[in-house]
């Protein structure tokens, strides 16, 4: 008879040693004080109070604690997740030692209060910690699940996704019975020789080899949670006999199942659990007063912001006034001109980022021959209108997506030069620049060489010798810019590669290795930040869209420890692209909700990196046929019709603080001239639902996108501001929201009828209402504290401009 099971449990551990095993359950450590020694496969991993790490199905695994080590061991049942969740194929990446995520923290305070109701298993105490179970399953599904037959994390073309997951389906649907490769390679019409190489090359492993893998992830489940005989769950699951299954089960575990099964039991045995000492009790009890302290605290103050006004402050970073306009002659156009201006003058935009420099048919042919003249008025426009070019000399292409997997568009505007005519053209493009604009000039400008040969699957199916060739191939060539700018001026800044963080912290390595080794160093790294994450297991490399609210600083901290370990210093980083999405076509990116992550990442990330260009800045630049409409959920500031977008202040707001930082927080940033003017840019930025991660990104519908959002509470920031001057103070308070100058939500009031772009008089409306809110009032300080209450809606964003009147 089955076992009463449970989707998930949990038992302390102490002073644990545990033999290398692994089974198919997932188990979740949580490290209270001490450290523990977690080995998975050929990784091993140091944690220490407060870290988590999961383990997912069937990993070898071994652990050692010290003798202060005192955790929780969190068993979850895969099959009753897998029914769950709807499928069988399931990873997890949680991880804090090797990664950073807001969202650990919501987990931690989840398995603290789990921890709290530890003598509370049975009565209501047992409901309750039900309902703790299902909220801690629930932020790791949210924050830290790989769906690994979810369409998204397949980098492969369209018919390679078919025919493996036609493989996969018809594998898990029919494991239970006696199924040859024939019979799938005429449901493929494919030969039966193809076919099994196919599956070789994709799985890694033979055809039985796989199917016998599928029958043992369901026999395990069964060898533990019930007590049928070792033939019965043979024949139940496929095996044409208990030889057979014991025969595949040594091969993947090393040992009998009936061994295993056994071993399982026993584990499983109540009094087998070990019992708390006193002493435990005691730390425990400690340790959950410390947590429970810590959180009142923080409740208390979350929404009081206290500065003292008296002290000078750290200097305001000018990091975040950079933009990706794409290719770079699209500048010759004149609405992308006038827009451009307005960035500049509004915006406070400094570097402008272009490539495509290099196209054949506009300045070079394929023999090296160049002609810069329609280059020139390119830059010439960015100079004369106080614009710093940053050229990527990489090999781009022009990309409209949908989905980080589906293009919209694909147009690749140049091909890769032989590496004599590539030193050719370099050459004679660094001496043109410097007689044409100085090598002073070009001193504040930046050189960029993205490395393309990771575009298109990242070196995932590469072997390690290919991806070191290409590492060296691109080495080649940014040592040839690096030659013909530097003979210039040495100052002139040159960097590279355009890595994606989330995606390839270990791929780092091959470049930055001959970097080190070589007299030429870059004078700045460059990464892209997009929301996305990936990890690679057994060399499949998974990804999926990622909701840390703190992504981009998170993965800024995970790369500098890496590279101090690696013992990797340059002078300057650089997020040369970064958005909340890849996609051309997300309505979030024309909502407020798109304003508040842009000021949210704004505000933290101010002095973290040297340049932040957002990606990107015009809607025209994916103009396409599917545009027609006011707003198609691209990522620019401005929209084709040259209304601004709440992103597009969001770049305001920070344009306007003042040059001293006296605070900074989740939540604001708190400027000051240093003679009685303060100016505040804050927002109620709301953390994106697992809703929202397994929603096909141009699927979203704008009358859904609250739907999206874990909730969409006001948020109350106090403003405190002590040792000020007694007297008056003017407070204007400038704002953006759903009801005030977002033009997706005054569209929508319209109907979002498309025939607007059609009538001057209705477009001027739009342009004319899609600005921001103000408000103002006077405050009066007669004991040197100025006290404002600002209450902020959902995706709200606000500018205070705080000025002491002498009246």
């Amino acid at each position: 008879m089955e076992e009463d099971r449970k989707l998930m449990q949990f038992h302390f551990i102490s002073n644990a040693e545990i033999s290398t095993h692994y089974h198919q359950n997932l188990d979740l450590f949580y490290v209270m004080t001490g450290r523990l020694k977690v080995v998975i496969d050929d990784q091993t991993y140091y944690l220490h109070q407060g870290d988590i790490i999961l383990i997912n199905a069937n990993k070898r695994h071994y652990m050692d604690g010290d003798e202060e080590l005192l955790g929780a061991r969190f068993e979850i049942d895969f099959h009753l997740l897998a029914e769950q969740m709807g499928s069988m194929q399931l990873l997890f990446w949680c991880n804090t030692v090797a990664d950073r995520n807001e969202a650990y923290e919501d987990l931690r305070n989840i398995l603290d209060r789990i921890l709290e109701h530890y003598f509370e298993k049975n009565g209501m105490g047992g409901l309750h910690l039900n309902a703790l179970y299902y909220e801690a399953l629930y932020v790791l599904t949210s924050n830290f699940l790989i769906k690994v037959d979810d369409s998204r994390v397949n980098t492969k073309d369209t018919q390679e996704q078919s025919r493996m997951w036609q493989i996969q389906n018809y594998i898990q649907a029919n494991y239970q019975k006696q199924i040859s490769l024939n019979e799938l390679a005429e449901k493929l019409y494919l030969s039966n020789a193809y076919l099994s190489k196919y599956i070789k090359k994709n799985f890694g492993m033979t055809f039985m080899e796989y199917q016998n893998n599928v029958r043992i992830f369901h026999a395990v489940d069964e060898l533990i949670h019930t007590n049928k005989n070792m033939t019965r769950i043979a024949m139940d699951n496929g095996f044409p006999s208990s030889a057979a299954f014991t025969k595949a089960f040594r091969n993947m575990y090393g040992e009998a199942p009936s061994d295993y099964h056994r071993k399982m039991q026993e584990e499983r045995e109540p009094a087998k659990a070990a019992e708390l000492t006193q002493r435990e009790e005691k730390i425990i009890a400690r340790y959950l007063k410390y947590k429970a302290d810590k959180r009142e605290k923080e409740a208390s103050y979350g929404s009081i912001c206290t500065v003292d006004a008296s002290q000078k402050g750290s200097r305001l970073a000018v990091n975040t006034r950079a933009i990706c306009v794409g290719e770079a002659y699209s500048i010759l156009h004149n609405d992308v001109q006038n827009q451009l201006i307005q960035l500049q003058g509004e915006a406070g935009i400094r570097y402008v980022r272009i490539w495509g420099m290099f196209a054949l048919d506009e300045c070079v042919n394929k023999n090296g021959e160049c002609n810069f003249r329609k280059l020139d008025t390119v830059l010439d426009f960015l100079v004369k209108n106080h614009m710093k070019p940053y050229m990527d000399l990489g090999y781009k292409k022009t990309a409209f997506m949908y989905t980080p997997e589906r293009y919209l568009k694909e147009v690749v505007h140049q091909g890769s030069f032989g590496e004599a005519v590539f030193t050719k053209v370099m050459k004679e493009f660094s001496l043109h620049l410097a007689n044409r604009y100085g090598a002073e000039e070009l001193e504040s400008w930046y050189f960029e060489y993205w490395d393309e040969s990771r575009s298109e699957d990242n070196g995932v199916n590469d072997s390690e010798r290919e991806r070191k060739c290409k590492a060296e191939e691109y080495f080649r060539n940014f040592e040839i810019i690096h030659q013909a700018m530097k003979r210039v001026s040495s100052n002139i800044p040159v960097g590279g590669a355009g890595f994606v963080l989330g995606y390839e912290l270990q791929e780092y390595k091959n470049i930055l290795s001959l970097w080190k080794e070589s007299e030429i160093q870059p004078d700045f790294l460059s990464f892209y930040s997009y929301q996305y994450t990936a990890i690679e297991e057994e060399g499949k490399k998974y990804r999926r869209k990622s909701i840390d609210t703190s992504y981009m600083k998170n993965q800024i901290l995970l790369l500098r420890r890496f590279m101090e370990e690696e013992g990797i210093s340059v002078p300057e980083l650089h997020i040369s692209e970064w958005n909340s999405t890849i996609s051309n076509r997300n309505l979030f990116n024309d909502s407020c909700e798109q304003g508040a992550y842009v000021l949210k990442n704004c505000i933290e990330m101010n002095g973290e990196v040297d340049i932040m260009a957002y990606w990107h800045a015009l809607d025209s630049y994916s103009d396409y046929y599917d545009s027609n409409r006011i707003l198609s959920g691209d990522s620019g500031l401005i929209t084709r019709d040259g209304i601004h977008k709440p992103s597009y202040y969001a770049f305001v707001f920070m344009n306007r603080l003042r040059p001293h930082v006296l605070s900074k927080d989740e939540h604001a940033i708190v400027t000051t001239n240093g003679r009685g003017r303060f100016v505040i840019a804050c927002h109620n930025y709301k953390k994106l639902s697992s809703y929202y991660v397994l929603k096909e990104e141009n699927e979203i519908k704008m009358n859904e996108l609250e739907n999206y959002l874990e909730d969409s509470e006001p948020y109350n920031l106090k403003i405190r501001l002590e040792n000020v001057q007694n007297g008056t103070y003017l407070v204007k308070i400038h704002y953006v929201n759903k009801e005030h100058g977002s033009v997706q939500d005054i569209w929508g009031n319209m109907e979002c009828q498309k025939s607007l772009a059609d009538d001057e008089d209705e477009m001027n409306y739009l342009k004319s209402t899609a600005i921001p809110h103000i408000e103002m009032k006077s405050v009066v300080v007669d004991h040197g504290v100025l006290e404002i209450e600002n209450i902020m809606q959902s995706q709200e964003i606000h500018l205070l401009d705080i000025k002491y009147q002498d009246i």
